[in-house]
């Protein structure tokens, strides 16, 4: 059965291009000429992507997108806005209403095309683990052989995701303090600057000067060089949460810290990076500690935080993200809550001297649960 694809534009003319140029490609097409009505059809119709203005009748796209996001049946269908107005304020609007991607007007048909076909890859859905009942879990062969794949940085970790991670996914990676995290998150960062890709690294835990020293000693050169070449950047949250001076940091949380402040400084460092919608050239970033913000926020906060922040992948040219949290730090309800909002989550766990690894869920891709050693 052909993907039901459900369009909403006051613009007759997008309307019908829109629909004609998906329908060419083997979709079938649902149609609302106004915001209540893309509500209405959605509703009845159970599309398997949506398509949005934002400025149209009785209802414009961000109430589209927040009052189906409020309805669980459409929690994983992706939304495209789809729209003339192209300034940073709309966009980031968008993303917090819950779109997954935000496309501007006039837009490339080829472009639109191969971010329906992305989405629509990416929400397909897949057994659960619990439910495979084995140690191996297999995913549509054709889905699979599609999906780009990006170097981990850490080759046993490669081999068990046959090639790296799925291009554009957000990973949960969790274990207990001293199991190999953040060995995994830098050389992850590191093959990145390694591989000249765009890498940030969102730190709370850590003082941005052990991690620029941790890398260093991972790479042929000083970080200093890659951020003046814009291919590095830190966004300071650890001065905030250890109270002490940020000053030395181009991209820091001053005062206060709260949750929007904490996006707005993350924007600000990836539109220098080019981690952006303007940009869109990709890269590598991370957030070393999902457990300090649960600790400062309360669920509800961090789950949008996070949400917001990894529905920006897609928009910002396919960017990989890990986020990093201490086992046993939240309960299961608050755990379920977080893996929710993730495309994989990666276990890690030392047994005397050695350090273990495993792939507990990952989507797009075929990969082994079986635990590995992996040096730390």
């Amino acid at each position: 059965m052909a993907p039901k694809i459900l369009i909403a534009d006051d613009e007759p003319n997008i309307l019908m291009l829109t629909s004609i140029m998906l329908e060419d490609c083997g979709f079938e097409t649902i149609l609302a000429k106004n915001g209540a009505q893309a509500i209405e059809r959605a509703l009845k119709d159970n599309p398997d992507l949506i398509i949005t203005d934002i400025v149209m009748p009785e209802k414009d796209g961000f109430e589209v997108c927040k009052t189906l996001r409020a309805n669980k049946a459409f929690n994983r269908v992706p939304i495209i806005i789809l729209s003339a107005i192209g300034d940073e304020f709309n966009k980031i609007t968008g993303f917090e209403g819950g779109a997954d991607d935000y496309i501007t007007k006039p837009f490339n048909l080829e472009d639109l095309k191969n971010r329906v076909q992305t989405l629509l890859m990416r929400s397909k859905d897949h057994p659960q683990d619990d439910e495979l009942g084995s140690a191996k879990v297999i995913v549509d062969e054709n889905i699979a052989s599609v999906v780009d794949r990006i170097d981990t940085g850490t080759p046993e970790l490669n081999d068990v995701l046959r090639g790296g991670f799925p291009k554009g996914s957000n990973i949960l990676l969790m274990g207990p303090i001293g199991s190999g995290k953040s060995t995994l998150a830098r050389r992850f960062t590191a093959k990145g600057l390694r591989s000249k890709e765009r890498s940030m690294v969102i730190t709370l835990d850590d003082a941005p000067a052990m991690i620029r020293k941790s890398l260093e000693g991972m790479l042929d050169r000083r970080t200093q060089e890659y951020e003046e070449m814009n291919l590095f950047s830190v966004v300071d949250a650890y001065s905030w949460s250890s109270q002490t001076d940020s000053k030395k940091e181009k991209n820091a949380i001053q005062g206060i810290l709260d949750l929007n402040q904490l996006s707005m400084v993350i924007a600000d460092a990836g539109l220098h990076l080019g981690q952006s919608i303007q940009s869109k050239l990709g890269g590598r970033r991370i957030l070393d500690s999902i457990s300090s913000l649960l600790i400062n926020f309360d669920l509800s906060s961090v789950q949008r935080f996070l949400s917001q922040l990894s529905r920006t992948s897609m928009a910002f040219g396919m960017v990989n993200s890990l986020f990093l949290l201490e086992e046993g730090t939240v309960s299961e309800h608050v755990l379920n809550n977080i893996k929710y909002v993730m495309d994989g989550v990666i276990e890690t766990k030392q047994t005397g001297n050695e350090f273990y690894l495993r792939v507990a869920s990952m989507k797009w891709i075929d990969y082994t649960r079986d635990w590995v050693k992996f040096s730390a």
